[in-house]
C-alpha cells in the first residue's frame, strides 16, 4: 500500500504554526525545515484507493491527519487538533490506523492540540513518556516497527472502517464501483446489464431518493423484465456519490445473502477479511451512528424464491438495525405481491408493511427526450417519428442499437454521425447475427426458440401469462425443461441470459435477457416451418405466418426475417405465391357488437377486461376497479382492425431489395409491395397495450381512409421502407413515383410525400434535389385531386403570396 502525494495547494495558515511547533517539539534532533508533510494523502485497502484530505477534515471536525516524512520515508502520522479541543483515545486510534495502512508504515503517531503532545509507537500502540523523542529512541522504534504483524494492518482497517465515515464511505463507493464494473459489458459480452458510459435517467430514481430522504427503510423498485431496474440502482449509486446524507452499496442478490456478500466484498476489495457476524456487527454499528451518512444497500435482482435472502431483508429493516441502514431492492413486478404478501394470502408480510413501492415502466416522454439527448451527445440521432415508437421506449433496445454503433470502427472518426430508424426494423436481427457468433450459445437459444414457439401456440396457459407474453419473451420453466437440462438452464441463468421469476399467474417462468438473439433464432425457427408449408400450400403458409406474427413479441419483424431466411434456406428465392397470399390478406375494419368481451395486457395494470355496451361505450375492468370509456361525438369506439399482420410483414419485407422469378424472369418485388401496401387506408402500425402509442396524429378522409399526418414523422414501417427505397434508388425511382401518383390513392401519395420530405432533409445533395423536384411536380399535382388536409396552412400560404 503506497501513500501518494495528493497535495495540490498550500497548507492553511491557521494550523501551519501549530504543526511546525509540534514537529520541532517532538523531533528536536531533526534540522528545522527538513521534515516534509502531506496534508492530502492516499492509501489502499486491497483494491480500493482511499483519499484523506486533512484540510477538509480540519475545517469540518477541527482535526487533521498529516503524514510527516524524513526524506522519502514516513516519519510519523500527525493527528493535529484545533487548539482547545481535548485529546482522546479515538484520536490515537485513528492516527495509529492511518500509520499502519501506509506502505512503508509510519513508525510513530503524534497527537497534539498545540498544547499537549502525545507520541505513540505504531507497532504496539504504546505511549512514550514525555512529548519529546530522542534520535536513539527513534532508531529503536523503527527497528521494532519493521517486525509489525500483518494483523495490525487488518486491525487498522477495522478501526478506520468503524470510526471514520469519510474512510468507510470511500470504501463502500469503491466496492459498488467494482461490482458495477463486473456487470458492465465489454465488446464481446452483451449478457451483462450495463453499458459503459451509458446510463438512462429515470424518474423512478428520484422517487427512490425521495423515499430515502423521508426516512423509509425499505423501497422496492418493481417492473417487468428488461425495463431497467438494475440501471435505477446504478443511477442511485451515482446520485448519492456526492450526497452527504447517503452512500449506496450495490450488491447482487444471490444465494449467499446480503451480509455474506458484504463480507465477501470487504475481503475481496478491501483486503479486510471479516466473518458474517462481524459484517453484521459493522452494519449495526453504522445503522446507529448519529454523525455518519445513511448506508443504502441496493440489492439487485431479488426473487421471492430466495427465502433466506427474504429473511435477511426482513432482519435488516427491523428494529435490530438503526435508521441509518436503508434497503432498496429491484424485483420483477409479477413477483412483488408474492414478496410483500403474508403466508395466508390476505395480510401483508413484515416486508410488505415496511415497503414503499416504486413502479418502473418503459421510458415516458421526458425520459425518452433525455435518452435522445444522451445519444445525441454521442453523435447518434433518431429520425423524426421515433417518439411514437413503443419499442424504442424499452431500455434494452436502445442499448442494443447504441452498442452496435459504438463498437463500429467508423465511430472512432470524430466526424462520424449515426442516424437510427424511427421504429423497430430488420436491422435489429441483422446486428444480432453479426454480434453473437458463439456456436454453443446459438444452440441454447435455438432450444429457447423452440420452447417459446411451443408456448406461443399453447392456449391452455393462464390468460395473464398469454397476454403478457405478447410483449415480453417469457417461457414457463416446465416447458423449457422439455428442451434443456437443469444444468443448462441454471448456467443460462448464472450467465445472465435468463432471469428466473414467479409470474403473477403463479407459474415459474424465465424471462429472456437477450431478446434480439432470441428474435434471430425465432426467425430461423419460423423459416423452417414456413418452407415446409409453402411447398404444399402457400395460402395456408401465409395464414400461419400472420398468426405467428400476432402471437409473439416483435412478430412482424421476426416473421419478415423468416421469409428471407426461408428463401435463402431453399435457395429458390421468395416464393411469389406466398407474397401474393400475403398481399391478398388485406387489412379490414370490423365493428364490435354489443356484448362483445375482450382482454388486453397493460404494463400499468396487468390484465384489462373490456365489455362493449349497447350505446357503444366500453367498460374496462382492471385491478378490482371499473372505468367507463364513453363514446364521444364522431368517435368510433366500436371499430377495430383485423388482418393487418400480413401487411406489416410485407412492410418490413419491402425495406430490403429483393427479387423473385416470375414467368422465367427475375423481377424486383419490393417496389411492387410498396405500391400495394402503401395504399392501405388504415394506419399500419403494430398495436400495443398503451393508448399513448396507439394514438397517432392522423387525418380521417371520407372515401380515402385514415392517413398519418406528415407532422408526426415516419411512424409506419411501410413509409420507412419507401424512404429506404427512394434513398437507395435516387432518380431511378422516378417511374415508381409517377406510378404511385397515377393510381389515385391518397394514402399512397401521402406516404410517398412523407418519404420524399425526409429525403430532402437527410439525403445526399443530388437525392435531395430529386426529392424536391418530385414534391413540386407529380406529387403536388396528385394531391390536388384530394381534399386539402391542412386548409389553414393553405389559406396562410395564399395570403402570404398575395
Amino acid at each position: 500500500m503506497v501513500a501518494k502525494q495528493l497535495t495540490t495547494s498550500p497548507t492553511e495558515a491557521d494550523y501551519e504554526g501549530n504543526m511546525n511547533a509540534t514537529i520541532a517539539r517532538a523531533f528536536p534532533w531533526l534540522p528545522s525545515g527538513s521534515v516534509r508533510h502531506q496534508i492530502k494523502f492516499a492509501f489502499n485497502f486491497g483494491r480500493a484507493n482511499i483519499e484523506v484530505d486533512g484540510v477538509a477534515d480540519y475545517r469540518k471536525e477541527g482535526r487533521a491527519d498529516i503524514v510527516l516524512y524524513d526524506g522519502n520515508s514516513p516519519l510519523a502520522v500527525l493527528e493535529l487538533k484545533r487548539p482547545g479541543l481535548p485529546l482522546t483515545a479515538d484520536d490515537e486510534a485513528q492516527g495509529l490506523s492511518y500509520a499502519r495502512v501506509l506502505n512503508p508504515m509510519a513508525p510513530l503517531v503524534v497527537v497534539s492540540n498545540g498544547h499537549d503532545v502525545r507520541i505513540i509507537r505504531t507497532h504496539d500502540g504504546g505511549s512514550l513518556d514525555g512529548a519529546t523523542l530522542s534520535e536513539s529512541q527513534f532508531t529503536g522504534i523503527v527497528t521494532a516497527a519493521a517486525r509489525v504483524a500483518r494483523a495490525d494492518v487488518a486491525r487498522a482497517i477495522e478501526t478506520l472502517m468503524g470510526t471514520n465515515p469519510t474512510i468507510w464511505r470511500q470504501a463502500v463507493e469503491q466496492v459498488s464501483a467494482s461490482v458495477i464494473g463486473e456487470l458492465t459489458s465489454t465488446g464481446s459480452d452483451h449478457s451483462l446489464p450495463f453499458e459503459s458510459n451509458f446510463l438512462l435517467k429515470r424518474k423512478s430514481t428520484i422517487a427512490v431518493l425521495a423515499h430515502l430522504a423521508a426516512g423509509d427503510r425499505l423501497v422496492l423498485v418493481e417492473g417487468p423484465p428488461l425495463i431497467g431496474k438494475s440501471s435505477v440502482l446504478r443511477e442511485l449509486v451515482e446520485k448519492t456519490r456526492d450526497d452527504e446524507n447517503f452512500v449506496t452499496l450495490f450488491l447482487e442478490a444471490g444465494g449467499s445473502g446480503v451480509i455474506q456478500s458484504l463480507a465477501d466484498a470487504f475481503g475481496r476489495e478491501l483486503a479486510w477479511p471479516v466473518t458474517t457476524a462481524e459484517a453484521r456487527h459493522w452494519l449495526i454499528q453504522q445503522s446507529n451512528s448519529e454523525s455518519a451518512p445513511a448506508l443504502v444497500i441496493a440489492v439487485d435482482g431479488f426473487d421471492p424464491g430466495m427465502s433466506d435472502l427474504r429473511k435477511e431483508l426482513t432482519d435488516l429493516t427491523s428494529s435490530s438495525f438503526g435508521s441509518k441502514v436503508r434497503v432498496v431492492v429491484s424485483v420483477d413486478d409479477s413477483a412483488t405481491d408474492l414478496l410483500t404478501g403474508g403466508a395466508n394470502g390476505r395480510s401483508s408480510s413484515p416486508l410488505g408493511r415496511r415497503a414503499k413501492r416504486v413502479p418502473l415502466g418503459h421510458l415516458d416522454d421526458d425520459e425518452f427526450r433525455a435518452a435522445v439527448q444522451n445519444l445525441g451527445n454521442r453523435r447518434i440521432y433518431f429520425m423524426r417519428g421515433a417518439n411514437l415508437a413503443r419499442e424504442l421506449r424499452f431500455p434494452w433496445l436502445l442499448r442494443s442499437m447504441m452498442s452496435d454503433i459504438l463498437a463500429s470502427p467508423s465511430y472512432n472518426n470524430p466526424e462520424f454521425m449515426a442516424v437510427l430508424p424511427p421504429l423497430l426494423s430488420l436491422g435489429l436481427i441483422g446486428q444480432a447475427r453479426m454480434r453473437f457468433r458463439d456456436t454453443e450459445l446459438r444452440y441454447l437459444f435455438k432450444e429457447l426458440a423452440e420452447a417459446f414457439m411451443d408456448e406461443a401456440w399453447d392456449r391452455k396457459r393462464p390468460s395473464p401469462l398469454i397476454l403478457e407474453s405478447l410483449g415480453v419473451f417469457l417461457i414457463r420453466r416446465k416447458k423449457l425443461a422439455s428442451r434443456l437440462g437443469a444444468t443448462q438452464i441454471a448456467d443460462l441463468i448464472a450467465r445472465g441470459y435468463l432471469r428466473a421469476t414467479i409470474h403473477e399467474s403463479g407459474e415459474a417462468v424465465v424471462a429472456v435477457r437477450l431478446p434480439e438473439l432470441l428474435a434471430s433464432e425465432l426467425a430461423d425457427r419460423v423459416a423452417v416451418e414456413l418452407s415446409r408449408r409453402s411447398r404444399t400450400n402457400p395460402s395456408d403458409a401465409a395464414e400461419w405466418l400472420a398468426g405467428a406474427a400476432s402471437n409473439i413479441p416483435m412478430g412482424d419483424v421476426i416473421c419478415a426475417q423468416a421469409v428471407f431466411d426461408a428463401a435463402m434456406r431453399d435457395d429458390l428465392g421468395l416464393p411469389w405465391e406466398l407474397v401474393v397470399a400475403l398481399l391478398e390478406d388485406r387489412p379490414a375494419r370490423d365493428s364490435l357488437s354489443p356484448g362483445a368481451k375482450l382482454a388486453m395486457f397493460s404494463e400499468e395494470t396487468g390484465r384489462v377486461d373490456l365489455d362493449v355496451r349497447e350505446d357503444g361505450s366500453i367498460v374496462a375492468r382492471a385491478g378490482g376497479r371499473e372505468t367507463l370509456i364513453a363514446r364521444e361525438d364522431g368517435e368510433d369506439l366500436d371499430t377495430t382492425y383485423s388482418n393487418f399482420h400480413s401487411w406489416l410483414i410485407l412492410s418490413h419485407l419491402a425495406s430490403i431489395p429483393s427479387g423473385l422469378d416470375i414467368d422465367g424472369e427475375v423481377e424486383r418485388i419490393d417496389p411492387i409491395i410498396l405500391l400495394e401496401v402503401g395504399s392501405a387506408d388504415i394506419v399500419l402500425r403494430q398495436p400495443g397495450p398503451e393508448m399513448q402509442f396507439n394514438s397517432v396524429l392522423s387525418h380521417d378522409v371520407p372515401g380515402a381512409g385514415s392517413i398519418v399526418c406528415h407532422q408526426a414523422g415516419i411512424v409506419e414501417a411501410v413509409t420507412y421502407a419507401m424512404f429506404r427505397y427512394l434513398r437507395r434508388e435516387g432518380r431511378n425511382a422516378s417511374a415508381w413515383l409517377e406510378e404511385a401518383c397515377r393510381r389515385g390513392s391518397l394514402p399512397l401519395v401521402h406516404r410517398s410525400m412523407i418519404a420524399l420530405q425526409f429525403l430532402v432533409e437527410s439525403g445526399p445533395e443530388d437525392h435531395a434535389a430529386f426529392a424536391t423536384e418530385m414534391l413540386d411536380g407529380p406529387v403536388i399535382e396528385a394531391m390536388k385531386r384530394f381534399p386539402t388536409l391542412h386548409p389553414e396552412a393553405s389559406s396562410a400560404a395564399s395570403s402570404s403570396g398575395s
